[in-house]
């Protein structure tokens, strides 16, 4: 493979970028294990038990502040919440009683684990509700213009996978890569969210028909990336990346290739 500008190794098997984002998805998600499942009753959509932590939470017989209390629940009580209907959550009493409580009571009251639930905002669809990610990007291989895809799944609000593939065109050579990533996402809350990647996969090279003994090359390659998310409308996100990409190749130097890329991705 023949990239003018990018960095070689003496052989080695991975590169100091890659360790140390491995690292920090480790860290960050032993700071975080086991909290989406059992918070976010909101993202699971099923009925959830809880606790009473207020003096009392009042009880409508229909989702509306124009609709009379009928009953109320005090401290100390468990209900059960059925479903959320916009700003009002439908819940169901021990004693069977079924009615509505404000989306903000919901708040004072305490979940298996002791904590408050969490609910994504009703008025915009976001990374806690929406698993599927289908984005596109343009960007820079090391002077090659770049073209990708990436197709994710979201295990947790934190945790996802993707499957990448992009598209290189350069003066010397063109190439493709395939490759597979596991990104770590510390603050899917915020407008703007950082998140922190590593990924592994397959660089195919197609040198230009013009260089001599040119042949095309099939190498391995590691990622590390950092990017940001920042949501635009509905279901759309600007997201912006750079990625760290270490070939390894048949040869007694390995390559290290930078690369960055920015577009736009849809949740479903």
């Amino acid at each position: 493979m023949n990239i003018p500008a990018a960095k070689t190794h003496p052989r080695r098997f991975t590169s100091r970028a890659y360790w140390i984002v491995l690292g920090a998805i480790l860290v960050s998600l032993n700071a975080s294990a086991g909290e989406f499942w059992s918070l976010n009753w909101f993202a699971k959509k099923e009925p959830i038990q809880v606790t009473v932590n207020a003096a009392y939470l009042d009880v409508y017989n229909a989702p509306g502040r124009g609709y009379p209390i009928y009953h109320a629940v005090e401290r100390g009580d468990q209900i059960t919440l059925l479903k959320i209907n916009t700003d009002w959550i439908k819940i169901k009493t021990a004693r069977g009683l079924e009615g509505w409580i404000k989306r903000s009571d919901a708040l004072l009251t305490l979940g298996p684990d002791g904590q408050a639930p969490e609910f994504t905002d009703p008025k915009k669809t976001d990374y806690l509700v929406d698993r599927i990610e289908l984005g596109t990007a343009f960007g820079d291989f090391d002077g090659a213009n770049s073209f990708s895809v990436n197709l994710g799944y979201r295990f947790t609000k934190n945790l996802s996978g993707e499957l990448r593939f992009a598209q290189n065109t350069g003066e010397f050579a063109d190439s493709q890569i395939v490759a597979f990533a596991i990104l770590h996402q510390p603050f899917p809350e915020w407008r703007v969210s950082p998140f922190i990647g590593i990924g592994s996969g397959t660089l195919y090279t197609l040198p230009s028909t013009t260089l001599v003994e040119s042949e095309d090359r099939q190498d391995h390659l590691l990622q590390a990336s950092f990017g940001i998310y920042t949501h635009v409308a509905g279901r759309f996100f600007l997201r912006a990346e750079y990625l760290n990409d270490y070939i390894l190749t048949s040869r007694n130097t390995n390559q290290e290739v930078n690369e960055w890329k920015i577009g736009f991705s849809v949740f479903f």
